[in-house]
């Protein structure tokens, strides 16, 4: 039997109706509950549904992720009309754009635990493994078994920054097939262009992650790799990260802070078995900048009693001071920053990092782009905020 959604509160009486309506669906909410109906509008919160005649609206958080994918895609007839008849194939719309800006912040993120592994033979010695939106090219061969483990890393991590409401288009390009370059020895990795004491490494210009397969939780046994299931990993989601966001959110502005703070975001938010549980990150955020990880011993462990450079300078610093010798502060500090603008902001639904992500969008960099994130407050004011925002959590933040 099926039931009505019962938290959009309609009546009892309206059970789903055998055969769909042209232009209707089966909505599903997060208990599994069915409801028949034709969605007529959305915003950021909610999406509006024909039910029989009657319009309900439905919190976007109720339903099941499907379905908040569908709203997400979903435009007006009016809309789709004009994209079809003015915007080139395969170049989302603005409509289209604007509908992943409003898309609500995501929970739980799920990786195809089912998903199906290519395999192929390279040239030279290579093994070429294809999960949906991924090649890894490895100079060592894998079984299925152990490459489905560390691609659903890759798929969920992708699928991560998809459902973030910043729009990273790049994120949202199907069947894509991201590269990546998987390495048996520390020394073929550096060999081949690997940074000394790297763990992995996203080169932006061949577009490509190089990754040693230590780093991926693989142990040699004899002739064949198993997985270390006691192997944790913050490096590969920070990578996969860059390589799945847009190239306009690296420019003069966003470049260092937000760039490797959202990096940091999303790989320290917990993960396993093709599962980010995005509803925790805020706290796993907080353990991993100020302390270690409880789990697995890593983080910056910057403390809760923060000594940090003038906002200005340091939002607009080059990403060679960035990384350079006090690189572990700094990526720890942009982090704070990045979850700060995400969840303690204005209303707390990261409308102002949304807008500063629109300006860069539209081209906008530097001090004009921070200019759209600060709101009309002045740096010194958004310095207090931050600390203010903080200080409620426990980690007092102060600016020079």
């Amino acid at each position: 039997m099926k039931f009505p959604i019962a938290s959009i509160c309609i009546g009892s009486s309206l059970f789903l109706s055998s055969a769909l309506y042209v232009g209707a669906r089966t909505w599903t909410d997060v208990k599994g509950r069915k409801i028949d109906g034709e969605i007529i509008s959305k915003n950021i919160t909610k999406v509006k549904v024909d039910v029989k005649g009657k319009s309900v609206e439905i919190p976007l958080k109720k339903l099941s992720q499907a379905d908040r994918n569908f709203v997400t895609g979903w435009e007006p007839k009016a809309a789709a009309t004009d994209k079809k008849q003015t915007v080139n194939p395969g170049k989302p719309s603005n409509a289209e754009v604007e509908s992943y800006f409003n898309i609500p912040w995501p929970e739980l993120v799920s990786a195809d635990v089912g998903m199906e592994i290519e395999v192929e033979a390279g040239p030279e010695n290579t093994f070429i493994y294809r999960s949906e939106n991924y090649e890894f090219v490895s100079n060592t061969k894998l079984s299925k078994v152990v490459v489905k483990r560390f691609a659903m890393l890759f798929e969920a991590t992708r699928l991560y920054v998809q459902q973030m409401p910043y729009a990273s288009l790049k994120s949202h390009k199907k069947s894509a097939n991201y590269k990546v370059m998987l390495f048996d020895t520390m020394s073929s990795y550096h060999r081949a262009g690997g940074p000394e004491g790297s763990a992995g490494v996203y080169v932006s210009s061949k577009d490509v992650i190089m990754v040693p397969c230590a780093s991926l939780g693989l142990i040699k046994r004899r002739s064949s790799w198993a997985l270390d299931y006691d192997k944790t990993n913050k490096t590969l989601p920070h990578e996969i990260t860059h390589q799945v966001t847009d190239r306009e959110y690296y420019a003069q502005g966003a470049r260092g802070w937000f760039s490797e703070g959202m990096a940091e975001y999303i790989a320290a938010t917990p993960y396993r078995s093709g599962k980010f549980s995005a509803n925790k990150a805020e706290s796993a955020i907080e353990q991993y900048v100020t302390n270690f990880s409880k789990k697995d011993g890593r983080g910056r462990n910057l403390g809760t009693e923060i000594n940090a450079p003038d906002l200005k300078q340091f939002m607009m610093m080059s990403y060679s001071q960035f990384a350079g010798a006090n690189g572990n502060f700094n990526y720890g500090l942009g982090a704070l920053l990045v979850t700060y603008f995400n969840h303690y902001d204005g209303e707390g639904d990261g409308e102002n990092i949304k807008n500063f992500l629109r300006a860069l969008k539209a081209g906008k960099t530097g001090e004009e782009a921070i200019e759209v994130l600060r709101a009309g407050r002045s740096f010194e004011e958004l310095e207090a905020d931050i600390t203010k925002g903080w200080r409620k959590r426990g980690v007092k933040i102060k600016f020079s």
